[in-house]
């Protein structure tokens, strides 16, 4: 096998108009094409560093239910930033639900801060600890 990189991550959308406000607006991912698939929609974002996000609308309000980090499946998805701290300001002055703040893991080498989007998904930022 020859895989390069991850090409895009998807995710099913609660409230569409909160998500795509959410990683527009608060992340600052630039929306690009919507795709009609009929009984549902995929609008893509560009995440920074060429992956795609796509947002998956089925046009449903079910309530949002996080789940918890040690729950199988997939735990969270990180991006990489500078000053994480900071980060966390300006994620708490958008409303942002902070589960984990800046937290310094010397053991790993990074600082880091987990968080939820509209639909619960855990999302991380994290830098390297300068040594």
């Amino acid at each position: 096998m020859d895989i390069k990189a991850i090409e895009h991550i998807s995710i099913n959308t609660v409230d569409f108009e909160k998500s795509r406000d959410f990683y527009t607006r608060v992340l600052g991912f630039q929306q690009l094409q919507t795709v009609d698939c009929g009984e549902f929609e995929i609008t893509y974002f560009e995440v920074p560093g060429g992956t795609r996000l796509e947002l998956f609308d089925y046009h449903s309000s079910q309530p949002v239910v996080a789940r918890q980090e040690s729950e199988p499946g997939l735990r969270h998805l990180a991006f990489e930033v500078q000053d994480v701290t900071e980060h966390e300001r300006l994620l708490r002055e958008a409303g942002v639900e902070i589960t984990l703040p800046t937290t310094e893991l010397p053991d790993l080498g990074v600082r880091v801060l987990l968080f939820l989007d509209p639909n619960g998904v855990t999302l991380e930022f994290c830098e390297p600890l300068k040594h």
